[in-house]
């Protein structure tokens, strides 16, 4: 089952997709961009201007969430939880329809579609072909809200995209409102890392990372209309024989984030991390609402960094501590609610203006597949969340690709709407509004 905003998903997450997970500890390398190396890509004929800031899209808004779920090895079902009725659904309106073959509008092949994200009032997009690369090409497609209306905007040949969750700055897509922006991969199997932008109006992509100047870029967000990337250049130490040991060995090298202008083509340094002051596998840095948030740990302190000037501004220094090389402390910010920072696996939370530290109220635990976790944050709607509310255990019976069923032993799943100032205070007041499937 997939996990939104779960402790576990964030960390894999970051640690294998964004290469940036955590920080650690000491003094701070900062490179501004008037000292910063920077390198001007070539720009492609006809560079749109932006039309809008860049803006991650969402799995849902205030009005819907947007879920699928497995029919069998080869079909996709969409199903929707109203949140304004809150119910949740098979988006068909076709009458008798057992919603479990093609002929149902809301049933699709893999590779055809995926998760869709709420682009507009009117408007779902899918990027399909990123969890099952079964072809080598891949489509972007545009849905009506009810999940119908399915129309092609661009085929990207011999490509996929990254699997996204949808949940964070670093794995969801973009749009300026003129066009889409994806991360995936230039070959379906095994190709370098690409940024596709996809123009709404005429279906025109263009792979912004093709001049790009580093292999191995890792995605980290979006700072005003500037895509965040990671670059490591490190080496690890020869293994011991010692696996524990060798699996907690620090690198050494450098961890450089640069900033790219897709309307540019212009790239800058925009800091470097040091393994002679970092550990460079335990980087504490998330973009959180367009925000760079730094945690030295060694220090306590918490800081963001302007994109423009480089300037560092702390925002507490009274965090608890660790050491630089303590792999049991995770020091990410998950989400910013209400102005005040929730981290993933700390028990404080940071008034993001005042730096105001204060003890986290916690919501009674849930519990899935034998272990406990606080609810997970799936939509942030400003004064509301959409969490994970409760979950029953039942058996599930999975027809396999070969036709023949099997049985396994999880849980029903189900979503609550619950308000910001409740989540922050530790009030399970829930509205429950249907089962979460995946």
């Amino acid at each position: 089952m997939k996990r939104v905003f779960s402790l576990a998903l964030a960390a894999l997450l970051l640690a294998g997709c964004t290469a940036a997970p955590t920080d650690s500890s000491a003094s701070f390398s900062a490179v501004t961009p008037e000292t910063s190396t920077a390198q001007e890509a070539e720009s492609t004929a006809a560079t749109p201007a932006p039309a809008a800031v860049l803006r991650p899209l969402w799995l849902g808004d205030e009005k819907a969430y947007y879920m699928d779920e497995m029919v069998t090895g080869e079909l996709i079902r969409y199903r929707v939880a109203d949140l304004v009725n809150h119910v949740a659904d098979v988006p068909c309106d076709v009458e008798g329809c057992a919603h479990d073959s093609e002929s149902c509008p809301a049933v699709f092949r893999r590779g055809e579609c995926d998760r869709v994200f709420v682009l507009d009032d009117d408007t779902l997009v899918a990027f399909t072909n990123n969890q099952f690369p079964e072809t080598e090409d891949s489509q972007v497609v545009l849905l009506d809200r009810d999940c119908q209306n399915r129309r092609v905007v661009a085929t990207i040949p011999n490509s996929c995209f990254l699997s996204m969750m949808g949940g964070d700055s670093f794995s969801s897509p973009y749009t300026d409102e003129q066009s889409l922006y994806c991360f995936g991969y230039t070959n379906a199997s095994n190709g370098e890392s690409a940024l596709f932008r996809i123009e709404l109006e005429n279906g025109t992509v263009t792979n912004l990372l093709e001049t790009a100047p580093a292999q191995g870029l890792q995605f980290l967000g979006t700072l005003e209309n500037l895509f965040v990337f990671s670059q490591s250049d490190v080496t690890y130490p020869e293994p011991t024989g010692d696996l524990t040991a060798d699996a907690l060995a620090a690198p050494t090298g450098t961890t450089t984030h640069w900033l790219f202008d897709p309307y540019t083509g212009e790239w800058k340094v925009f800091q470097t991390y040091s393994s002679g002051e970092w550990n460079l596998d335990l980087l504490d840095i998330r973009i959180v609402d367009g925000q760079y948030y730094v945690v030295d740990r060694t220090a306590g302190a918490l800081y963001t960094v302007d994109p423009t000037t480089g300037e560092k501004r702390e925002i507490t220094n009274q965090l608890p501590t660790s050491d630089l090389n303590d792999y049991s402390a995770h020091y990410w910010v998950a989400a910013k609610l209400n102005d005040w920072l929730v981290f993933d696996d700390l028990s404080v939370i940071i008034k993001a203006d005042t730096g105001e530290v204060r003890q986290r109220a916690y919501l009674p635990d849930n519990y899935w597949n034998g272990s406990s976790h606080q609810p997970n944050i799936y939509l942030n709607l400003g004064d509301t969340l959409l969490v994970d509310c409760r979950y029953e255990p039942y058996t599930r019976t999975i027809i396999g690709t070969d036709g023949t069923p099997y049985t396994v032993d999880v849980e029903h799943e189900y979503l609550g709407l619950i308000s910001t100032e409740d989540f922050l205070n530790g009030v399970p007041n829930y509205t429950e509004v249907g089962e979460y499937t995946t």
